[in-house]
């Protein structure tokens, strides 16, 4: 336990270190947390590749919008200002090249989701620079503060469980006024995590679905050990992970309707991704129930996906973004 203190900075290694320590309570808040985030944006676009494609234009409006303290300390950069600075800034414009760069994305086909973008009505064609603008229309105001609202409850849920780590009385309703009250700011930062995150596993998988659909068998996984176990770490998860016998791994099992139903991914697709992660050996299929499991050979499921190297790069990207957090919330609130 990190005390936090007044006049105590909590640093990004404070933690990541509280999240190796507390792995299977913790990384399931968070699993959860980005299933919740992924989810929404993939329902919303049809497509996490072009979901992702969004998000390179929404961190960059909301890096203008921080700008504007540059003329103005006092500027007002809340949610409930948001669409007033959206409407009055200077839109930021992308390139592909640069979308292609940002998110891993190969160019063919960030070029085509861009097109497909321009005629939902989410882009526009600067013509003049050969660049594209995020178009939020005015019909889409209530749905994008819906989605914001949501957003911001579940990354205040999952804050809230970091200070109760860190030796504070967590209060969720804090941590979110602190986050609307400096929208755009801690937003900005949130979406630079995400796209990180995104285009890691995008280099990797090649396909950000299969991410999606490994975090609906990680979740139960971890929920399970964490009810079964004591107080396991980032080392005990992976041994522990690898001697759960077969009647407990049903216990965690996933079948494709239920993937389907959570993501919002098509059966049909949903069960080619499912077979496309046996194949990878993350996963093993149930013959007689049709279900998915998270494999028990440790050799197999580690060479992909749920690696320890790879989820501690997850655990160092987004404790640089709780450390900004959770210091705001010091110097301001606490």
């Amino acid at each position: 336990m990190i005390p936090l203190r007044k006049n105590n900075t909590v640093t990004p290694e404070d933690i990541s270190r509280l999240i190796q320590t507390h792995y299977s309570t913790l990384m399931e808040a968070f699993y959860e947390l980005q299933s919740s985030f992924l989810c929404g944006i993939y329902k919303r676009y049809k497509s996490l590749e072009t979901a992702n494609i969004i998000l390179c234009f929404s961190r960059n409006v909301h890096l203008e919008i921080i700008r504007q303290r540059e003329k103005d300390l006092n500027f007002d950069v809340s949610l409930e200002n948001f669409w007033k600075n959206f409407k009055n800034i200077h839109k930021p414009t992308e390139k592909i090249t640069s979308v292609v760069k940002i998110t891993g994305i190969p160019k063919e086909t960030v070029r085509r989701k861009i097109r497909n973008l321009m005629e939902s009505g989410f882009l526009e064609k600067d013509k003049k620079n050969k660049s594209y603008i995020w178009n939020l229309t005015e019909k889409e105001k209530v749905d994008f503060f819906e989605i914001i609202e949501d957003e911001t409850r579940n990354l205040s849920n999952f804050i809230s469980k970091i200070v109760k780590d860190l030796g504070m009385k967590p209060n969720t309703k804090l941590v979110e006024d602190e986050i609307r009250s400096q929208f755009s700011f801690y937003w900005y930062h949130y979406l630079s995590c995400q796209l990180e995150w995104l285009k890691f596993w995008q280099l990797k998988l090649k396909d950000n679905d299969l991410l999606l659909i490994a975090l609906q068998a990680t979740i139960p996984t971890l929920h399970y050990i964490d009810k079964t176990e004591k107080a396991v770490n980032i080392d005990d998860v992976f041994k522990i992970i690898g001697h759960i016998n077969k009647d407990e791994c049903n216990n965690c099992a996933i079948s494709a309707t239920s993937v389907s139903e959570v993501t919002g991914i098509p059966r049909a697709t949903a069960i080619r991704k499912l077979d496309k992660l046996v194949n990878l050996g993350f996963l093993v299929r149930e013959i007689k129930t049709k279900r998915y499991s998270i494999n028990q050979s440790i050799d197999a499921r580690t060479k992909n996906i749920m690696s320890k190297d790879n989820v501690s790069f997850t655990i160092k990207t987004f404790s640089d973004y709780i450390a900004i957090i959770i210091n705001s919330l010091v110097q301001n609130k606490f």
